[in-house]
Parts: structure tokens; C-alpha cells; sequence
């Protein structure tokens, strides 16, 4: 298309994708992408990761670390990650009239993880995904935020979560590897993230982020630019670079692979799914800042301009249905775990 529009806002063109090429300790990555094109960043600051890393040199890893919404910075030390390569491009409406609609943010990382029983390994489809779950956990799904009461005689110091997730988990073959996929819904103003994560080694996983960013006049919150600027390109062009993506192992950490995968419930494909209780209060809060940043046509200012609580809880409910991706597999069973966020937090200090 030559022009796009809020509701089927223009991305990078594909056509010009080439081909990206890591070597993280003689593991090849490989992947197309097209070249960075946000117009509101630099763009120096992408695509600036070597082409060679050593996974197994532990100084040039840096710990998890996630800025909440109180401004307190959290470190994880027992997952320490490597970055292997980003980029980030813009998404576009009409010229002058709707100008910017957003942006998507491509980020790969290696995870080590430094703390594993030994008598595990992140090749067991089990520990990957409680592994994913976990780096997920401590930082977005730990951060919340200070609520608010419709009543003005309501001193309650609510605290609520600022993100609904795992959402849409399940497994998908890309490139010979089996990848474990989530998403996640921010429930304020923030972006949204989906990720694919694989094991590459016994205690290293890589991890590949797409952070969506969508941007709309009179849509300043998390609901209403739903109903302004659609995810699906966003979405459609994250599933072109995976498409792409193919990694290739050494010879040796192929028949380890082989090895643990064969045995018995290693290979299963376990989900993650968010609990009946997250879902209704996830409703609540998406509820109570629909009018965050937006003024509802016809509307005066002394007028209640949230969203009808009906069609919001329509929206949650159907966001979380489940989308299986091409070539994923049948959704094995739902793993339970038990919150780990708030031990590590206390590790971390």
C-alpha cells in the first residue's frame, strides 16, 4: 500500500529484509529483517551488537533488570542476559492528518541462567518454559501501580498490576527449533510484548522480543487505542522475521538436545496461562483508566468518559483466547507455579 491509515497503519516494507547472521559460541543465528526505519530515534542506536559474541564469557552479560512504575529499579542477578542484536521500526496512517501510529521494537537476547538445579536443563521444554515465565514474572507481571477509587472518601492505597499475561502461550517450530510463545497485555498506557524463547544450551536460552508500541491523538490509554489503532500489522510483521529465523547448533549440543528431548515428559508442551482472578481484576483496571489521556465525543467535562465495563470485559475476554500460530503444536498441559517473584525480590534487595 502506498499510504496506511490508524486502523491499517503502513510498516517497513519486507521486500527489502536481508540477511542477519550471529555466531553466539559457534551457535549460528540467522534471520531477515529490514533495515531500521523509526523516524524518532536514532538510528545508530540499532543494529550495533557484534556480529560474534562468547556466550560463555559471563562479563559480558548484565543482570535482569526491570524500571517499575514507582521509578525502582530491580536487578535479578541469578538471569544474566546478553544482547544480541536490535533494531526498531515505525508504523504509519495517513500524511499529516493521522502521521505516526506507533512503532515495534525487535530485541534478542541470550539468558543464562545461573541457578538451575543440577539435575536440570533448559532443554527440557518444562524448565524453558518455567525458565520464561520466571524473567517474565519479575518484571512485568511484578509491576503495579497506585490505584483509584471512584469514591472520593476512599483512602484504600490500591495497588494494581499494570499488565495481564501469559497470554496466547503455546509452542511453535521455526527453523528446525521448537520456540516456547507468549504475550502479554499492558492494562495502562504501556507497550505490549510478545516473545519466543528457545534453548541453545543446557543453561542458555535466547529470547526474542517484540515490543509494540501504538500511538493515537485522544487514545492515551491502554483500551481506547485498541479501538484506534488495530495490532495486527504489528503482529503480522513480528511472524514475518520469525518466519526467517533459523538456528543452527554444533554438533555436540545437537545430540544433547536429542538426548534430553527424549525423554519421557521432557518434550511435552506444558503452556502458562493467567488465572480467573487476574483476568477479572485485569477488567477492573482496564476499566478505570479507559478515560486516562481521552475525551468521548459529545461529551462536557464534568462527563464520564471511561468505556462501557461491558465492552471492556468483552474485549479481556476475547484477548485471551487462544490464536495457535502456523506450525504450533497442540497445547499440552497447563503448568502451575508457584510465585517465585517475590523471593527473588528479596534476594535482589
Amino acid at each position: 500500500m502506498i499510504f496506511g491509515s490508524e486502523k491499517n497503519p503502513k510498516g517497513p516494507a519486507f521486500k527489502k529484509a536481508r540477511p542477519i547472521e550471529k555466531n553466539l559460541s559457534g551457535i549460528k543465528l540467522c534471520f531477515r529483517a529490514p533495515p531500521s526505519s523509526d523516524p524518532l530515534s536514532s538510528i545508530e542506536e540499532w543494529e550495533s551488537e557484534p556480529a560474534s559474541r562468547d556466550i560463555y564469557d559471563l562479563s559480558v552479560f548484565r543482570p535482569l533488570n526491570w524500571i517499575r512504575k514507582s521509578g525502582e529499579r530491580h536487578e535479578f542477578k541469578e538471569i544474566q542476559m546478553l544482547r544480541a542484536y536490535s533494531s526498531r521500526w515505525g508504523f504509519r496512517g495517513l500524511p499529516i492528518i493521522e502521521g505516526y501510529c506507533g512503532y515495534i521494537n525487535f530485541l534478542i537476547d541470550v539468558n543464562f541462567v545461573d541457578d538451575l538445579p543440577v539435575n536440570e536443563t533448559l532443554f527440557e521444554n518444562q524448565t524453558l518454559a518455567r525458565e520464561a515465565y520466571r524473567s517474565f514474572e519479575l518484571t512485568e507481571l511484578s509491576d503495579t501501580h497506585k490505584g483509584h477509587s471512584d469514591d472520593p472518601m476512599d483512602l484504600t492505597p490500591y495497588s494494581w498490576p499494570s499488565y495481564l499475561g501469559p497470554i496466547n502461550s503455546q509452542w511453535q517450530n521455526l527453523g528446525n527449533s521448537d520456540w516456547f510463545y507468549f504475550e502479554s497485555q499492558p492494562l495502562v498506557n504501556d507497550s505490549e510484548m510478545i516473545t519466543w524463547n528457545t534453548a541453545i544450551t543446557d543453561k542458555h536460552y535466547l529470547s526474542c522480543r517484540f515490543i509494540i508500541n501504538r500511538s493515537a491523538r485522544n487514545a492515551g490509554n491502554s483500551y481506547q487505542i485498541e479501538q484506534r489503532v488495530p495490532r495486527n500489522n504489528f503482529i503480522e510483521f513480528a511472524n514475518q522475521v520469525m518466519e526467517t529465523i533459523s538456528i543452527e547448533l554444533p554438533l555436540d549440543m545437537l545430540k544433547r538436545r536429542a538426548q534430553i528431548q527424549a525423554q519421557i515428559k521432557a518434550n511435552e508442551k506444558v503452556i502458562l496461562t493467567c488465572t480467573r482472578m487476574q483476568v477479572e481484576e485485569a477488567k477492573h483496571v482496564l476499566y478505570m483508566w479507559s478515560d486516562r489521556e481521552y475525551e468521548a465525543p459529545g461529551k462536557g467535562e464534568d462527563d464520564d468518559h471511561r468505556a462501557d465495563p461491558d465492552d471492556v470485559a468483552a474485549f479481556v475476554d476475547e484477548r485471551i483466547k487462544p490464536r495457535p500460530l502456523p506450525n504450533s503444536y497442540p497445547p499440552g498441559e497447563v503448568l502451575n507455579l508457584e510465585s517465585q517473584a517475590n523471593t527473588a525480590e528479596a534476594e535482589s534487595g
